[in-house]
């Protein structure tokens, strides 16, 4: 008997063929190589961009943020303000940490929490900064790009 007169045997032959392909090309462990967010972005940053309400601040080039994680799991930062005279996490270095590891919209730096997005190439963080007596607050904007 040859297969290629039996119809019923030829079409059993090529979904055969399409499983065996289909489950030999299936990966679903997941790629052991890829890296978290939070692995991604601990890392120096320096300032693109600084807007105080929409203005842009000049003199920035001396600023830098280190964000420091183990594992999947965000430990402690470092700012190096350089004269600038906003700093998003009020304090100089502490613990940080992410409402969400894999899509951050908020982060908390030394217990201060500010809007937060991020990409292994851009970090953007915004907060309103404490005004004077009698003065609207003023809108922050740090954008920031990977030091090399």
């Amino acid at each position: 008997m040859n297969v290629f007169r039996n119809p019923f045997l030829l079409v059993v032959l090529l979904c055969s063929l399409f499983l065996v392909k289909c489950t030999c090309d299936d990966d679903t462990t997941g790629d052991p190589d890829t890296t978290s967010l939070v692995e991604t972005i601990s890392k120096e940053w320096k300032i693109s961009t600084l807007t105080v309400n929409g203005d842009a601040v000049s003199d920035t080039e001396d600023f830098v943020l280190e964000l420091n994680q183990s594992g999947d799991a965000p430990t402690t930062f470092t700012v190096t303000t350089g004269g600038v005279a906003y700093n998003f996490a009020g304090a100089t270095s502490g613990s940080w940490s992410l409402d969400n590891n894999d899509a951050p919209t908020q982060a908390t730096f030394a217990g201060k929490t500010v809007d937060f997005t991020a990409s292994a190439s851009q970090l953007t963080i915004s907060y309103d900064e404490t005004a004077a007596d009698g003065k609207p607050e003023p809108a922050v904007r740090f954008v920031l790009v990977p030091k090399i």
